[in-house]
């Protein structure tokens, strides 16, 4: 599991059959996506029936259900892959001196962790669960 303190947008929401759900939004490459982290409740509800009665609707009600908070998340590790080349993909983007033998400088670059001990609530997807990508500005989904 992976652990982060952060301040997110959190909510307790359920759909029109009543099945209780939680969703996290974590801010994602930049703030111009978010990654939602769809949880069912119940440990034995499955992702199926879940995923079946989430609507466009239910997506666009996350808008005003979640609330900013700021709490502990564990999240399994896992990994998405994709073949990109980037010498095309970046530059695109603006990053232009990452390939450049003479203009690249990663001086910048360092990590630290620290982890600390809180009170605050705790998010723990400890069981399957469903994820989104959201473009922030379209609100385009890509349900995963």
């Amino acid at each position: 599991m992976k652990y982060q303190a952060a301040e997110v947008s959190f909510g307790q929401l359920r759909t029109g059959s009543d099945q209780r759900y939680t969703v996290l939004e974590l801010p994602f490459l930049g703030r111009s996506l978010s990654l939602q982290v769809v949880l069912p409740s119940e440990r034995k509800t499955l992702l199926s029936s879940l995923e079946a009665q989430l609507t466009q609707r239910h997506l666009a009600s996350w808008d005003t259900g979640l609330r900013r908070t700021r709490m502990d998340i564990f999240l399994p590790r896992f990994r998405m892959q994709n073949k990109f080349n980037l010498r095309s993909v970046l530059p695109a983007m603006g990053i232009s001196d990452a390939f450049n033998p003479t203009a690249a400088d990663f001086t910048g670059i360092s990590a630290m962790v620290l982890l600390k001990r809180s009170r605050a609530p705790v998010f723990k997807a400890d069981r399957p669960f469903l994820f989104l990508l959201q473009q922030v500005h379209t609100e385009l989904h890509l349900m995963t």
